[in-house]
């Protein structure tokens, strides 16, 4: 099984929703080029019926030398009925701290209701369950991961020199990092490391192909703790994402 975790498409809609409700903001933020529609982080778990995933997404842009973050929490949820599959089938009612999740035409569940932002200041979980899906009340008391890294990201990348991003003690309370550069021209790397890696390397050639231009970098420290509900186990997965958008890739 898969969970996809599409924090970069997230963030962006929400600064669209945000932007478009003020006027003074839309004039001061200028417009960027739409990030490369590539692949967002996946995390695979193969023994698993299912995995709910609790998911904060940062968003640095710089504008005339001023950093604005933007921060968006969201929710996704899987159930199948054989570890690991990939058919999703339907879980009942889902919702995270109260709040309700969507399902999809293909049973995957979201929270996509941002005018109601989520707060992760706890993390209950609630399935009603259906079919082979078992009811499921679950409160996580695992801090959220977190990166304090971003201001040593690089606003630039020479493809000829690769890139170090620095990690480190900058990263908490995460198992594994998820590492992402991107050109806006649809070329992307991904890489995983351990929560403890000092660093995360991107070769010349690894950058060989990426377009100069504009790009983004995306640092994920994620956890992941397993449960059993009806003697099935189900993944709960806390991700963050901080990615810094408009760097220059040359």
């Amino acid at each position: 099984m898969k969970i996809r975790l599409s924090t970069i498409l997230i963030a962006g809609a929400m600064a669209s929703l945000l932007i478009s409700g003020c006027d003074k903001a839309k004039e001061a933020i200028p417009e960027t080029p739409a990030p490369a529609k590539t692949s967002a982080p996946t995390i695979t778990v193969s023994d698993g019926y299912g995995a709910l995933a609790a998911v904060r997404s940062v968003s640095y842009t710089t504008v005339s030398g001023m950093t604005i973050p933007l921060e968006v929490n969201t929710a996704v949820a899987v159930f199948s009925t054989s570890p690991g599959g990939g058919t999703f089938v339907d879980g009942g009612t889902v919702t995270l701290n109260s709040k309700s999740l969507t399902k999809s035409s293909n049973n995957a569940y979201a929270y996509q209701n941002f005018t109601d932002p989520l707060s992760f200041n706890t993390l209950s979980w609630n399935v009603s369950g259906s079919g082979s899906v078992p009811a499921i009340s679950y409160s996580d008391d695992r801090p959220i991961p977190d990166y304090s890294g971003f201001d040593a990201l690089p606003s630039t990348i020479t493809k000829s020199a690769g890139v170090t991003i620095a990690l480190g003690s900058a990263i908490t309370h995460a198992d594994s990092v998820y590492v992402i550069v991107t050109d806006y021209n649809s070329h992307s790397i991904l890489k995983r490391v351990g929560g403890n890696a000092a660093e995360c390397t991107f070769s010349a050639s690894e950058l060989a192909g990426f377009t100069a231009g504009q790009g983004m970098v995306q640092v994920c420290p994620w956890n992941l703790k397993s449960e059993d509900f009806g003697d099935k186990k189900f993944y709960f997965i806390i991700e963050s994402a901080f990615t810094k958008q408009g760097i220059t890739i040359n």
